[in-house]
């Protein structure tokens, strides 16, 4: 079987690849090298790996990504709320035109299905526990563009199978690593300077481990057929976290750590979701929690493998937006 996953570089699709890999799966990958080029030479010497360097927008390299693919996994975007208000046009253009784009060159092809990577910040400020049918509030222009690319399959879309995945907040080690994400940005910063800053700290949000993502979407993949033309919530039951309780769980880890509430910030997110369809579909246990996630990322800085979170490499608001 053979995988395309575009945006396979970054965050979570660099961390499928690998998965993919392990499981013996061809994997081309579809990517504009934003921020890390050197993410490709992880995986160069193994022969089932193919990288192609391009844009979703450009349609020769699309077509040369798409050789031989028997499923698509579409995770190249601007991703997350602070990026796609840095560059709401460059986001109109990579999220929506170049997702239409894509799934256009699907129709009619051999491809048997696509699974979009979507997002929980959908839901934006929701009361209760959200599922897959309740009502979508986006808060920036990437929650929506993400929805009016769920909403562009389920009625335009005739042509193409697809599974729509809203992934909770992702976090862990990746080999393109984030620290611009909730867990990942309180543990660097709480061992970095002792201290954490937190707005909202009440504010609830779903939160997942990478390489669970990455098993869920394997899962997916290979269950294709059943599991076609249905969205769901990505993540596990009592994974719901109050941004409070990421902080607790850190200076348990990092005892001494000072908190601080503030007042001021942008980030007003605040829903809890539910994930039983998932769980009822799809038999994947969770691996990791917050806890063991921090506690990962913990032990990386301390061994000093990664010498400065602050690197601009790090962060989705820092892209090279240089053309390949």
């Amino acid at each position: 079987m053979r995988v395309l996953i575009t945006g396979g570089a970054g965050f979570v699709g660099s961390t499928m690849t690998k998965h993919f890999l392990a499981a013996g799966w061809d994997v081309n990958v579809l990517d504009e090298l934003w921020f890390d080029p050197g993410v490709p030479d992880l995986f160069r010497d193994n022969p089932r790996y193919r990288f192609i360097r391009g844009s979703i927008l450009d349609p020769a390299a699309l077509k040369k990504s798409l050789e031989s693919v028997d499923f698509v996994v579409h995770a190249a975007a601007v991703v997350g709320e602070p990026a796609s208000k840095k560059f709401p046009d460059l986001t109109q253009k990579v999220n929506y035109e170049g997702s239409r784009q894509l799934i256009q060159s699907l129709a009619g092809s051999p491809v048997k299905g696509m699974v979009f990577l979507s997002t929980c910040s959908n839901y934006g400020i929701a009361d209760g526990v959200a599922n897959e049918n309740t009502a979508l509030m986006p808060l920036s222009v990437y929650s929506d563009t993400k929805i009016k690319i769920e909403r562009y399959l389920m009625d335009e879309a005739k042509q193409v199978n697809w599974v729509i995945c809203r992934l909770s907040t992702v976090y862990g080690m990746s080999p393109r690593m984030r620290f611009d994400l909730t867990v990942n940005d309180f543990t660097a910063n709480a061992f970095r300077d002792g201290a954490l800053s937190i707005f909202l700290p009440h504010t609830f949000r779903p939160y997942i481990h990478v390489q669970d993502v990455a098993r869920v979407i394997g899962a997916i993949i290979r269950d294709f057929d059943r599991v076609k033309n249905n969205v769901f919530n990505v993540g596990f039951s009592g994974e719901n976290y109050q941004k409070i309780k990421i902080a607790e769980i850190v200076k348990q880890l990092l005892p001494g750590l000072k908190l601080d509430i503030v007042t001021t910030g942008t980030d007003t997110r605040d829903y809890q979701v539910d994930f039983s369809k998932l769980q009822q579909t799809l038999d994947v246990p969770r691996r990791w929690d917050v806890r063991s996630g921090a506690q990962e990322i913990l032990e990386v800085l301390r061994r000093g493998e990664i010498a400065d979170s602050q690197a601009a490499k790090y962060y989705n608001t820092n892209p090279v937006l240089s053309p390949a």
